[in-house]
């Protein structure tokens, strides 16, 4: 089974923590796709340059993109990729193997219509390495900051993956009474929900755009969509 695992900030706080919550939904191939907004926010601020969000995409200049690159590259991906090899897993760090089309609006250096490059990816997976992919995309002039969410399901539908799973601290999607949804066959009618909200929104966006790219099984922390 095939498997792309997309993990978030909070969880990445401590490497040893992170590899704890991926080893169980590692599958027989695995792609781990990770993002860093909580340690991308923190170098921001080390470096006095104000964080700003606009529909919950973070506003990039190239100061800003300094700070998510050294953040993500230099700190959290050394991280996780050293203390999976550190636990025993053939991890290997993989930057390059996803770019974007820089998004139009206010967002400055920002990645839309992320592909990711399935002919770099299967070799390595064929012969049992652990890609680990950070959410920072080559565009046509420069870097691009992307969504963690949309970066793993574009990965997902490039390899066409059996299961795209989606690790973060929260226990799942909840409904109106904040009780986690254990089953969903899609996220559609969720993400018109008014009890949905915040980070939420654009996870369920990417749950969406890779069901209907052909991956048949999403699982958000307890919340399994499709076949699962």
């Amino acid at each position: 089974m095939t498997k792309v695992v997309k993990i978030g900030g909070v969880l990445l706080e401590t490497p040893a923590v992170a590899v704890q919550a991926i080893r169980p939904v590692l599958g027989d191939q695995t792609v781990i796709v990770h993002g860093g907004g909580v340690q991308i926010t923190r170098m921001l601020e080390r470096m006095k340059v104000k964080s700003e969000f606009i529909e919950g995409l973070r506003v990039t200049d190239e100061s800003t993109l300094s700070g998510v690159a050294a953040a993500l590259l230099g700190e959290v991906h050394t991280a996780l990729v050293g203390e999976l090899q550190r636990q025993g897993l053939p991890a290997v760090g993989m930057f390059g193997a996803v770019k974007a089309s820089q998004k139009k609006g206010p967002w400055g250096l920002v990645g839309t219509n992320v592909r990711a490059d399935a002919a770099a990816l299967k070799p390595l997976l064929d012969s049992g390495r652990i890609p680990v992919i950070p959410t920072l995309a080559l565009g046509t002039e420069s870097l691009l900051n992307v969504n963690g969410d949309e970066t793993a399901a574009a990965v997902a539908v490039a390899l066409q993956c059996d299961e795209l799973v989606f690790l973060t601290d929260v226990p799942g999607v909840k409904d109106a009474e904040g009780l986690v949804i254990e089953k969903a066959h899609r996220p559609d009618q969720l993400l018109t929900a008014s009890f949905v909200s915040g980070g939420m929104i654009p996870k369920l966006r990417a749950v969406k755009t890779a069901m209907d790219r052909g991956i048949t099984l999403v699982r958000v922390g307890r919340t399994v969509f499709g076949a699962g």
